[in-house]
């Protein structure tokens, strides 16, 4: 299968992909993985965990589970034929973005009702992150908006305009990154002051996420396509 998102929560890696007969697996090591079945045979693309579910998210549909076997399918906003393509869980509340459609945001309390947001600009949103008590959202167009709330956004001033693609939060900062550009790394302590810097290689960077004090960022090409760092 195309992988596409996985999580780690209660005890658990949780996996989804956009193709494939069983879209989902799950390992309590990482190591041994059992193949699980989603509620609908979709085009997966990000995964997320809060209130006590996890929860998957494609263009068009989501899907939820208790313990990331047993799935069940969830509706959620079309937004005038929208691309849902990233979800993340903080504040206690899901919030997703997307790549087109007119509102590019929606927030959940609980997966299950979902409620339509405005972004602060119509460009193609692809990345979110939660974290001390802010939401902050990258795009391909080089955009940067935060929220509070998660309803009522505003546009913050990258470094470079990069297509950035995916964004974390760990160890008191947001650090996302981008398939392109000069500088294909940028962090902030508070989401509204963001710094550049040039990643290791210039490689498609796509991904980002940090654990046990270090960040580590995956690449889709390059010589080398891992990059990590210490933050201490």
């Amino acid at each position: 299968n195309a992988w596409k998102s996985v999580v780690f929560a209660n005890g658990l890696f949780v996996a989804v992909s956009e193709n494939g007969t069983n879209q989902v697996m799950t390992s309590p090591d990482g190591i041994t993985w059992t193949s699980r079945t989603a509620s609908s045979n979709l085009s997966w693309q990000s995964l997320a965990y809060g209130n006590g579910l996890f929860f998957a998210l494609s263009p068009s549909a989501g899907m939820s589970s208790p313990d990331g076997i047993t799935w069940t399918d969830r509706t959620i906003q079309s937004d005038g034929g929208a691309s849902w393509v990233n979800v993340t869980y903080g504040n206690g509340r899901f919030v997703a973005v997307n790549q087109n459609g007119t509102g590019h945001v929606m927030t959940s309390p609980d997966a299950i009702t979902w409620t339509l947001r405005t972004a602060s600009e119509n460009t193609s949103w692809w990345g979110v992150a939660a974290g001390n008590g802010l939401y902050a959202a990258v795009a391909t167009s080089g955009k940067i908006m935060t929220s509070s709330d998660g309803s009522n956004w505003t546009t913050r001033t990258a470094p470079e305009a990069n297509y950035w693609y995916n964004i974390t939060y760990g160890n008191g900062l947001f650090v996302a990154v981008a398939l392109s550009g000069t500088k294909r790394i940028m962090a902030s302590s508070d989401g509204i002051n963001w710094t550049g810097y040039s990643a290791p290689q210039a490689n498609t960077w796509v991904n980002v996420a940090y654990g046990n004090g270090r960040f580590v960022a995956v690449s889709i090409d390059g010589t080398n396509r891992v990059a990590t760092s210490d933050c201490n």
